[in-house]
């Protein structure tokens, strides 16, 4: 079962890579991703530069599969992680190929019910693998809990976009409240989120992701809506500075430190 996982797990990594890039490269529905964001363009959208991580997340995922495989077929070291995660990894990679062609069909209540699907899928792999909360070796925190966090932290901010731009495509307005006002409680409800998983956690790589969208966001509106710059901005940097004194506080456990002081087995 356990060779199965890995060899399925990067099964879906690769379906993943393919059908965005060819949904980009054929236009699928005559569309692209970014085409449809801008159509459906709200405050919390992020400068399109951020997107650019998804480079950063698949390689990252490549390397989580070669890293199982290798276990698996080579090195025959710990595997318990593979049969932790389960089917939870290949159903994250299988609902974002699918959101990519509810998106670009503009099926936005689809592509928000997909998102939730991936985020609940990655929210299981971190809750069974017991992720960051205790002293792992080198490579596990490196080639396995890195992958997922960068992974749950695009999520969890694309998450949020996700479910802004479906109320934009409502036309919703925010009631008694301006689209400026919910960006910011959405920009306050991101960076609280981001606060409690390096608390209650330890996943300071999650944060880190947080971080460059916020940024991304006040890089959008430093010509425009000065509220919601400064708030991301704000955020971006209290969430950058409790992670920096966390990294500090716990620094024995980081895997440079590992590398560095020769644990790196495992």
């Amino acid at each position: 079962m356990t060779r199965n996982l890995s060899v399925l797990n990067l099964l879906s990594v690769i379906l993943m890579i393919i059908v965005s890039y060819y949904s980009q490269a054929i236009r699928l529905n005559d569309n692209t991703i970014g085409g449809v964001s801008e159509h459906y363009e709200n405050l919390f959208t992020p400068a399109g530069y951020a997107f650019s991580i998804w480079g950063l997340i698949y390689v990252s995922l490549l390397v989580y599969c070669y890293f199982q495989l290798n276990r698996v077929f080579v090195s025959e070291g710990e595997t318990n992680f593979i049969d932790q995660t389960g089917p939870w990894f290949i159903i994250a990679n299988v609902a974002n190929a699918s959101w990519v062609v509810a998106w670009l069909y503009e099926n936005t209540l689809f592509s928000v019910i997909l998102m939730f699907i991936i985020l609940f899928s990655l929210i299981m792999i971190i809750r069974r693998t017991n992720m960051e909360r205790w002293d792992a070796p080198f490579k596990i925190i490196a080639f396995v809990w890195w992958p997922i966090c960068f992974y749950a932290g695009w999520i969890t901010v694309a998450t949020i976009a996700n479910v802004a731009a479906h109320l934009t495509s409502l036309g919703w307005r925010g009631y008694i409240l301006s689209e400026t006002q919910w960006t910011v409680i959405m920009l306050i409800v991101a960076v609280v989120i981001n606060f409690l998983i390096v608390y209650r956690r330890n996943m300071r790589e999650f944060a880190l992701v947080g971080i460059w969208a916020l940024i991304a966001i006040y890089a959008r509106h430093t010509d425009g809506n000065v509220a919601v710059a400064y708030t991301a901005l704000g955020g971006a940097i209290l969430l950058f500075g409790y992670v920096s004194y966390h990294g500090h506080k716990n620094r024995k456990t980081n895997p440079m430190y590992k590398l560095v002081a020769g644990e790196s087995e495992g």
